[in-house]
């Protein structure tokens, strides 16, 4: 006899997604050190770009909107972590715009410092907002949520 499978629970798969997305972006900056120019990193930018787009828009297209429905006083944090996400993703595409034209590497360092910066301040955004989250949502409300997260 075979146990019915317990969903995972949305938060914490949201909090593990932005775990993996945190270790790639720490792999950059060692990386460039080894480097005389960026344009060896412009696959993992690519990667890290995929594995980015995805986990915003399913916090973007399933999360967030719930979150604003049925945590009002959170729908301002909500706003302020889409445009964050617009930050980041565009120092992102600026790096990688560098990398794939051979940019110089002083500058490219520039773009990397900035965007680990801008990419570190909407992580503790993200941490607190899924940590309020966690302590919030009932198991309904979890349920709902993994099924929407999944569908994206």
């Amino acid at each position: 006899m075979t146990s019915p499978q317990v969903p995972a629970d949305p938060v914490r798969e949201l909090a593990h997604d932005h775990a993996d997305l945190n270790r790639r972006v720490l792999e950059l900056g060692p990386s460039l050190a080894k480097l005389v120019s960026p344009q060896p990193l412009l696959p993992h930018l690519q990667e890290l770009r995929e594995h980015m787009f995805l986990h915003f828009a399913r916090e973007e297209e399933g999360l967030f909107p719930l979150v604003a429905e049925w945590i009002p006083e959170l729908a301002d944090r909500v706003l302020a972590m889409v445009s964050a996400h617009d930050a980041v993703c565009g120092a992102l595409a600026r790096m990688i715009h560098a990398a794939s034209a051979e940019g110089d590497l002083a500058a490219f360092q520039h773009m990397l410092a900035r965007f680990e910066a801008t990419y570190s301040e909407h992580a503790r955004s993200e941490v607190e907002l899924l940590r309020r989250l966690d302590e919030r949502l009932d198991a309904a409300q979890r349920a709902q949520l993994a099924e929407l997260v999944r569908s994206l």
